[in-house]
């Protein structure tokens, strides 16, 4: 397995298992209540980050394509995370507001990341 594989099976893992570990928190009841204006303020900084990650990765992608292939590695790296944030928060906000919309997109930006930030290949330089 290679690093970058290991990375980015580690955090695709982790966004699963936090989703997984909010299922049956929210399903059982165990999980905690959230004041409504303090859901509104969790939903606003949602929509900041979703913002943010997807002008970070905007910029981190042109910077990848005119990066050589160790320095494009590193801004890969740094374009999961970008999508790892934006993952879990929306198993936060499932979590403490229990409403699960903001998991699946999040879930769904992560693996784009994967798939738009790809590692260097042999063939690639």
């Amino acid at each position: 397995m290679t690093p970058a594989l290991a990375i980015r099976f580690a955090m695709l893992t982790g966004v699963l298992l936090f989703g997984g570990i909010v299922f049956f928190a929210r399903r059982s009841g165990t999980a905690p209540g959230m004041p409504e204006e303090s859901q509104r303020m969790l939903l606003l900084m949602g929509r900041v980050l979703w913002v943010a990650a997807i002008a970070g990765c905007i910029f981190v992608y042109q910077a990848a394509g005119r990066a050589r292939a160790a320095r494009a590695s590193q801004l890969h790296i740094v374009g999961w995370a970008l999508g790892e944030a934006v993952a879990l928060f929306g198993a936060v906000v499932w979590f403490l507001s229990g409403t699960p919309s903001w998991y699946v997109p999040g879930l769904t930006f992560l693996v784009l990341s994967f798939l738009v930030f790809r590692p260097a290949t042999a063939g690639r330089a």
